[in-house]
């Protein structure tokens, strides 16, 4: 038998034998032990690389919903990243991290995870202001401690109840917001906003469109605002309830009309039968509370040339004066009522310059006005300068904020919950005070 030697030739594809050639490297495999942990507002996805996937070459890292997350909440990261950082998540909201690895050959599946953001701890209440120079300054409510700058340019700011600074900007495009950490962000722009800005309890922002004059609104983690419908006529006077219920006030010379509206929608549009006190051009403060009541000083013309805060009850069309003698008077709302500051005497005549009339200007009696209840304590130590002071603000337990300009007790003031002797917080006196 003759036996015969075959010899085989390999076949070479691009001068490698098929047995010498490097193996086939697949995409990544899902990255491995994926967790994600948190805060109120944060969330920081970890992860492991895959247990078969070649050399890495990068990550990259999702979350859904992406609202107020840059590059529409993708990130990507290098070879030897093993975390990422997610801010300015919203309590409440379920949110889905995802992670996938990435190589010469393509890019893996994701590992998911989720994770929903607790309700924020309870902030301590903190009284707000403007300094003479515009910054947003920051007061404990109690009184006690050293005032700080939280914001610059704050004409027209807002705080919510976590601390968070709201700033219209100059030229009225956008609203920025900053953080108790410092953090900066734009939350809105393409607006009309004007610096009169307000905020319910949930964390809502309202303004009056600089260019319709209709109240405006925009929803915690909404990015396009919206008008209030069903308010009256743009450019009234107007109010925002802690509890959201938007209240507007068409001043005229023999009936005045009050607009309100609820956030489930409800509407109510009343005439003011007794609207005397409330001819146009005579208003310069207008306030509500979460009951639906709502408060306004005018100015009157005549002998005394005084000026009162009014009260028209929830689904009332009677204006009646929340004190009947005439005072000097710092007026400030409550959630369910109103506090009102009366000075001991008053001027007979609205003469008081260049020689003010010769009586006893300091505060006295403050009247608390809770639901249909009223009761009056004995308070002291601040004094009124004119007719222009009427405002103040009020914290959770009742004690009422106020800033006289000049005279014997300028400065910005503590009045405690159920009267006593004033606090001063500060001598220099301070613009658009609120608390939250």
């Amino acid at each position: 038998m003759l036996l015969v030697a075959v010899s085989v030739t390999a076949i070479v594809f691009g001068g490698v034998a098929p047995a010498d050639a490097a193996p086939r490297v697949p995409v990544p495999g899902t990255p491995t032990h994926v967790t994600v942990a948190g805060t109120d507002d944060s969330a920081t996805l970890s992860w492991r690389p895959p247990r078969h996937s070649g050399t890495i070459t990068g990550w990259l890292v999702w979350v859904k919903p992406r609202e107020h997350q840059p590059d529409r909440g993708i990130t990507k990261l290098r070879a030897t990243a093993r975390s990422a950082t997610f801010r300015d998540l919203h309590p409440g909201t379920t949110y889905t991290f995802g992670v996938r690895a990435k190589n010469a050959r393509g890019t893996g599946h994701s590992t998911t995870v989720t994770y929903t953001p607790p309700a924020p701890q309870p902030v301590a209440q903190a009284l707000y202001a403007l300094d003479a120079a515009n910054n947003v300054v920051r007061f404990p409510a109690q009184g006690a401690g050293t005032a700080e700058v939280v914001a610059p340019n704050g004409t027209g700011y807002v705080v919510d109840r976590r601390g968070n600074v709201f700033i219209p900007s100059a030229d009225g495009t956008r609203i920025t917001e900053r953080s108790p950490k410092g953090t900066v962000r734009t939350v809105a722009s393409g607006l009309h906003v004007t610096p009169d800005l307000r905020i319910d309890d949930a964390g809502t922002l309202y303004w009056t469109d600089s260019v319709s004059r209709a109240v405006t609104r925009l929803p915690v983690g909404a990015r396009t605002a919206t008008v209030v419908p069903d308010v009256g006529v743009p450019g009234l006077m107007w109010s925002v309830a802690p509890n959201g219920t938007v209240s507007t006030l068409r001043p005229a010379a023999t009936v005045t009309t009050l607009f309100q509206r609820t956030v489930s929608g409800a509407v109510s549009i009343r005439n003011l039968t007794a609207s005397g006190p409330f001819p146009s051009g005579r208003i310069d403060s207008f306030r509500s509370d979460a009951l639906g009541n709502v408060y306004v000083h005018a100015w009157t013309v005549g002998a005394a040339g005084y000026s009162a805060w009014y009260v028209v009850p929830n689904g009332s069309d009677d204006a009646t004066r929340i004190a009947d003698r005439l005072a000097f008077e710092i007026g400030a709302t409550t959630d369910d009522g109103f506090v009102l500051l009366e000075s001991k005497q008053w001027c007979a005549y609205p003469a008081d310059v260049p020689k003010p009339c010769a009586i006893d200007r300091s505060f006295s009696d403050e009247i608390v006005r809770s639901g249909t209840t009223t009761t009056t304590y004995a308070v002291s130590g601040i004094t009124a300068t004119d007719r222009g002071l009427n405002a103040g603000v009020t914290d959770d337990a009742g004690a009422v904020f106020a800033s006289i300009p000049d005279g014997p007790t300028p400065g910005l003031w503590r009045i405690p919950a159920g009267g006593g002797q004033a606090q001063q917080l500060a001598t220099a006196p301070y613009s658009r005070l609120s608390v939250n």
